[in-house]
């Protein structure tokens, strides 16, 4: 266990494996742990950097956060703890986002980008489905809303052929001790990080993946910020949801 004394949060991280250093940024009302399905693996190429982010898990905020460059400063401060001068990036949906934002106000620190079931601007749909989480998060049971969010985040595909993996996930996700607070400030964060097209540009060589079901970020909005980004790859998992990550499972990615 560790952590690191930063300006505006006494951040946690782990780090394991060999070889160049990888910062997984976790999504909405996550911690570290929603990597532990595929850190294992990736930590026989990387040396993995798992960390909780501002707010949430074991991570104790001085101050919190107001935007999601306040989240990739934080990245910045460790990195600078750690005494590296660069590491690849991989975000998973807000985690994502941070990644963007990381990439675009410190291209210098980024050598490789992942960004996963995200999006670079707020549509009216995607400010709805903010709005939805929001709602339920405010005037439901913390159950109501974890349960709406692996729904909306679920392919059909995968909650129709691993309904006890997802119910446990919804259990495990109602004991992780994240509280409803601290998910609003998150929504509240993000819904004041849209970042001025003027000002984006990320330089960094960039993969951007989707899941082919992903109702609450759907691909389309992830292949349009892939046609933002230079020289970047995209992917569609096929029958993968909001985390393609984890629930693709064998798939194999198609690309376009």
């Amino acid at each position: 266990m560790a952590w690191a004394d930063l300006t505006d949060v006494r951040c946690y991280y782990e780090t394991f494996g060999e070889g160049e250093p990888l910062v997984l940024v976790p999504g909405l009302g996550t911690t570290r742990r929603m990597w532990d399905a595929i850190a294992p693996d990736l930590a026989s190429f990387f040396s993995v950097i798992l960390i909780d982010n501002r707010s949430v898990g074991l991570s104790v905020a001085k101050r919190h956060p107001n935007s999601t460059a306040d989240w990739a400063a934080d990245i910045i401060e460790l990195l600078d703890f750690l005494q590296l001068s660069r590491a690849h990036v991989l975000g998973v949906s807000l985690g994502g986002i941070i990644a963007q934002r990381l990439a675009v106000d410190h291209p210098s620190r980024v050598d490789r980008l992942v960004l996963v079931s995200c999006a670079d601007c707020f549509s009216p749909y995607l400010r709805e489905m903010a709005g939805l989480l929001g709602h339920s998060l405010r005037h439901f049971p913390r159950e109501v809303f974890v349960r709406t969010v692996e729904l909306l985040a679920a392919s059909p595909e995968y909650l129709d052929s691993h309904a006890s993996q997802a119910e446990q996930r919804v259990l495990a996700k109602c004991r992780s001790g994240i509280s409803g607070k601290a998910i609003a400030r998150q929504l509240r964060a993000l819904s004041c990080s849209e970042i001025d097209s003027r000002h984006y540009r990320i330089t960094a060589p960039t993969l951007v993946i989707a899941g082919e079901h992903d109702a609450m970020i759907p691909s389309c909005y992830s292949r349009r910020m892939a046609e933002r980004i230079p020289d970047s790859r995209f992917l569609v998992v096929p029958g993968a949801g909001h985390n393609p990550l984890v629930d693709a499972g064998d798939c194999a990615p198609g690309g376009d």
